[in-house]
């Protein structure tokens, strides 16, 4: 499972009308998925690197800047992570 707050402003431009404004403020849930490897190398120290994936679904929104005129706002929200860490074992290898 993943989470995360999406926050965002959509603008479009209409010839001879208003333009078109949307915000989206929301707490989205969805998925996600990934693998990562870690390695001893002595002395209590080892490397890793880790890849996420995340997909928090369709984001729609529609807003209307003058009579007879829309604008539809489509897109999908995902997110690709990559971490590469160091860590150290207080105490020495064990």
């Amino acid at each position: 499972m993943a989470y995360g707050q999406v926050k965002d402003t959509f603008t479009a431009a209409f010839p001879g009308a208003p333009g078109a404004v949307a915000t989206v403020n929301d707490l989205r849930a969805g998925w996600t998925a990934g693998a990562g490897i870690e390695g001893a190398f002595g002395g209590g120290w080892s490397a890793k690197v880790e890849y996420l994936y995340i997909d928090l679904g369709k984001l729609e929104t529609v807003t209307a800047p003058a009579a007879g005129l829309t604008a539809n706002f489509n897109g999908r929200l995902t997110d690709n992570i990559v971490r590469v860490g160091l860590n150290y074992k207080w105490g020495g290898a064990g």
